[in-house]
């Protein structure tokens, strides 16, 4: 028996990519899985998949992680399948184009900050009021995926960098606060690995000019492959790794750039 036995995970952005290596982690582990995700044809695939190999393990729902209400009816639909929630992965997120301050259009900046910010305090803000309710025993993990983007500086655009940034700052703030309740607060920085969804935001293009710069500055490298962020997520969100590892930012690149 695993650590994840029979716990109940939530998982956003999970219906393809990384989030999806990491909900079936968790499902071979023998937890319940709930993901959420915005694109319903990556639902409808994984729900074809898992209704085969994990049938009464799993649920899917179309969430739109930047609405409070959305994500309170997400939290909703969780208890009424699987009676509570023990662990909260903050995976959804998106790319910005790599521009800088002074080309980022707003409504980029805007959408990115609301995806890969608002949408993990909501989350985190809902899971939390969850944990603290529940009997016979309160308490949970949260694990943020972030970045290495989210303490260096040019390893993307303003948007996509100062999302992480503040991400990290989530996760401090919340591991400080509710780490005597019961809740730990991990963050995951993960290098550039093959295998993610997140450059989906690029196919309306990139600023090449502030790419070519960042590649001139620091040229990108693939780490891996995301099994292995998945693994790790499995160790982090154990009974007795959590606690010890609570306000935890742990860079996961390979060692690049070398610390």
């Amino acid at each position: 028996m695993t650590s994840a036995q029979g716990k109940t995970v939530l998982i956003t952005g999970a219906a393809g990519g990384l989030g999806k290596e990491i909900a079936e982690t968790f499902l071979a582990a023998g937890a319940n899985v709930v993901i959420c995700d915005i694109n319903t044809s990556r639902l409808t695939t994984t729900n074809e998949e898992w209704s085969k190999s994990h049938p009464g393990k799993y649920l899917t729902h179309q969430t739109d992680v930047t609405s409070e209400s959305a994500i309170q009816d997400l939290i909703d639909q969780t208890i009424a399948k699987f009676s509570r929630l023990d662990i909260l992965i903050n995976n959804a997120g998106i790319m910005d184009d790599f521009s800088s301050a002074s080309t980022c259009p707003k409504p980029l900046w805007d959408r990115v900050l609301s995806i890969n910010l608002t949408g993990p305090f909501l989350t985190t803000k809902a899971a939390i009021t969850q944990f603290q309710k529940q009997n016979p025993s309160p308490g949970g993990v949260i694990i943020n995926i972030a970045s290495i983007g989210g303490v260096l500086g040019f390893q993307a655009g303003v948007a996509y960098t100062a999302s992480k940034h503040a991400l990290v700052g989530l996760t401090k703030n919340t591991a400080g606060f509710y780490g005597s309740k019961g809740i730990s607060c991990i963050a995951l920085l993960p290098g550039g690995f093959a295998g993610t969804n997140i450059a989906d935001a690029l196919q309306g293009g990139m600023n090449m000019e502030a790419f070519q710069a960042l590649q001139e500055a620091r040229p990108s490298k693939v780490s891996g492959s995301v099994k292995s962020i998945a693994k790790y997520c499995l160790y982090l969100a154990d009974d007795n790794i959590a606690p010890g590892a609570n306000g935890s930012c742990v860079v996961f690149s390979h060692n690049y750039p070398e610390a």
